[in-house]
């Protein structure tokens, strides 16, 4: 080591994930600022922090910092602010930047919350920070042309400086990654026992303004693409590298024709090399055929479980509070039909409790998703509200009449989410409800305890997914005394105790209740990480004749007559189940050909003797 090197400015910089996903926001600055000449003799940057044993005291791995930069999001914002402030008691001189999306876009309250942090940087960080850092070296430093920049003048008041310093439509910066900036960290984290997983780029913006996102309005919204040579290097690269995963940051990955080549590299390298191993992204909202041909390329390799379709609601009144009415409903028809066709799962998500939302609109709308023909799983999460998403504002919280909950984000963490649980149209009654149903939908549908039976039920018009589902739901809602009702009901006190209690984490719920893990850990050893509705699967899957007699007698109660065939249907549903203790194939005879209604229920039942064979799934827990 030189002279001339010791003597450089050191930058620190922490990024904590819960997953040591490698810190390619640290690669990027570092890659960008290097290419000023005075940044690059006047500053040296240090390895950063990204592994999550590193978050306890980061201060205590620095030497003389004069820089300590912070990426802050979710998981990692609370860990960013305790070591901001042991860094400023350790080292008063160092100066401390956040940048992130959770850096709220005013920052007068954050900074006066967080008297340890210098400089607040908004949205892109790359030109900002190196003008920060070119400021600094001045004896009387012009903080007032630095672009995107929070800071206090000489008598503390708080000044936001104009956006400003966004990298252009073609984004001509050096890659992190084949700079070799990030080798150090694919051998830091191999060397702490992870498998190297990235978050990689392929393009900047959102064009749509979801009111409960900060991705829109973090990106600056129009699209902004790296250059296509740069990334498939890339590609090569992580193949080199053995990465596990690849986490794709883009917004909307296929929205561009280049996508398609893009996931022809990736997979042609999987299937190679074995590298990389998976590809998670969020794929474009107002999704085209393009996704289908991209989602089924990961699909096939093995590189993806399925397709993603991110509707948030199935309710139109709902998708318009939220800005999303621009994404109809028939596109996901489509593309739900065009999915089965090429034999890949689609899935959706589901957003609970967004404004507008009731227990009847959320029931009818999830149930308008089935009749889309999204069957393979519907995946519900909670409404979060972050700093710089519309929904987060003064202005929508009061429109809305919101009402939150702070709960930390996992267990034994201290991260933290602002959960909505109450607005002008849904009391917290209404959400517990809401909560219940959709486990209800989930763990019998999505899990197949009745999946057939109320695909069957729906296609010969003898009962709708609403009413069939909503029935049922209320039923064991209402009967604590039923197999589902007894799961339901543990659920439920479950819900309002993490209403009440801010010691039951956000995910977690389950795991945090030693009754529920005990009799978990019974049934299905070895899982840690349970969801409401999984508990509610498990419950079931543990008394199945039980609530198969308890189903048909549901279905008399509600006028559907259990007949001959009916009867035989419930007999070759509950043929489907398998526990997870069970391996062996099972072969049942029936006299209808069920396998083949089920592949397509518009060519009829066909009657006469029929095999059904029975394969135990390779995985039955995601």
């Amino acid at each position: 080591m030189t002279a001339t090197t010791l003597l450089k400015r050191r930058i620190y910089m922490s990024v904590f994930s819960r997953s040591a996903y490698l810190p390619v926001v640290w690669g990027a600055l570092r890659a960008y600022a290097e290419t000023q000449p005075d940044i690059a003799d006047a500053y040296r940057f240090e390895e950063p922090f990204f592994l999550p044993e590193q978050a306890a005291d980061p201060a205590a791995r620095m030497e003389d910092p004069a820089v300590f930069a912070m990426s802050c999001y979710l998981w990692n914002f609370n860990k960013n602010m305790a070591a901001c402030r042991q860094v400023k008691e350790r080292f008063p001189d160092a100066v401390t930047v956040v940048g992130g999306p959770h850096v709220p876009d005013d920052a007068t309250e954050f900074l006066a919350a967080h008297p340890y942090v210098d400089f607040a940087i908004h949205k892109e960080g790359e030109v900002p920070f190196a003008e920060l850092l070119r400021a600094l070296l001045t004896d009387a430093p012009d903080f007032a042309a630095v672009p995107s920049l929070s800071w206090r003048d000489s008598d503390g008041t708080v000044r936001r400086n104009p956006l400003g310093g966004q990298l252009p439509r073609d984004i001509d910066v050096p890659s992190p990654w084949l700079s070799g900036l990030m080798d150090p960290s694919f051998d830091a984290a191999r060397a702490a026992g992870y498998l190297p997983t990235v978050l990689w780029e392929t393009n900047r913006g959102c064009p749509y303004s979801c009111t409960f996102c900060d991705w829109g309005s973090n990106t600056l919204s129009k699209i902004r693409k790296f250059d296509e040579e740069r990334l498939h290097a890339e590609i090569d690269h992580f193949s080199r590298q053995e990465v596990a995963a690849i986490l794709c940051c883009d917004a909307n990955f296929g929205i561009l024709p280049r996508d398609v080549a893009l996931a022809d590299h990736l997979v042609a390298n999987h299937q190679q090399s074995g590298f990389p191993g998976k590809f998670v992204t969020s794929y474009a909202k107002n999704a085209s055929d393009r996704i289908v041909q991209i989602s089924s390329k990961f699909v096939k390799a093995g590189m993806s479980n399925g397709a993603i379709l991110a509707m948030q609601t199935g309710t139109a009144d709902v998708l318009e509070q939220i800005r999303r009415s621009n994404m109809p409903a028939k596109n996901y028809e489509k593309l739900a039909a065009r999915f089965k066709e090429e034999g890949v799962e689609a899935y959706t998500e589901v957003i609970l409790g967004l404004p507008h939302e009731t227990p009847e609109t959320f029931a009818r709308g999830l149930c308008r998703i089935l009749e889309m023909g999204v069957q393979d799983d519907i995946m519900i999460y909670e409404c979060c509200l972050l700093p710089n998403s519309e929904m987060g504002s003064a202005a929508h919280r009061e429109k809305y009449s919101l009402k939150t909950i702070t709960r930390t984000y996992l267990p034994d963490d201290i991260e933290q989410v602002e959960v909505l649980v109450e607005h002008s149209t849904m009391s917290r009654q209404d959400w517990v409800n809401m909560y219940l149903f959709g486990a209800v939908l989930q763990s019998m549908h999505n899990r197949g305890l009745t999946r057939q039976l109320a695909v069957y039920l729906h296609t010969e018009e003898l009962m709708g997914y609403e009413d069939f589902y909503r029935s049922l739901a209320d039923a064991v809602i209402g009967d604590p005394t039923a197999v589902l009702g007894e799961a339901i009901d543990r659920a439920r006190t479950l819900l309002w105790d993490y209403l009440n209690s801010p010691d039951i984490p956000n995910e977690g719920k389950v795991a945090s209740q030693p009754d529920m893990m005990e009799r978990l850990a019974a049934w299905v050893p070895g899982k840690d990480s349970w969801l409401i509705y999984e508990w509610c699967w498990a419950y079931v899957q543990n008394e199945l004749d039980r609530f198969y007699r308890e189903l048909r007698a549901h279905l008399e109660s509600v006028g559907v007559k259990c007949d001959e065939r009916l009867e035989e249907l419930l007999r070759y549903q509950q043929a489907r189940v398998f526990t997870v203790a069970d391996t062996d194939t099972r072969v049942e005879l029936f006299n209808h050909d069920w396998t083949a209604y089920f592949r397509d229920p518009s060519a009829g039942l066909k009657p006469g003797v029929h095999i059904a064979r029975f394969e135990a799934p390779a995985a039955r827990l995601r």
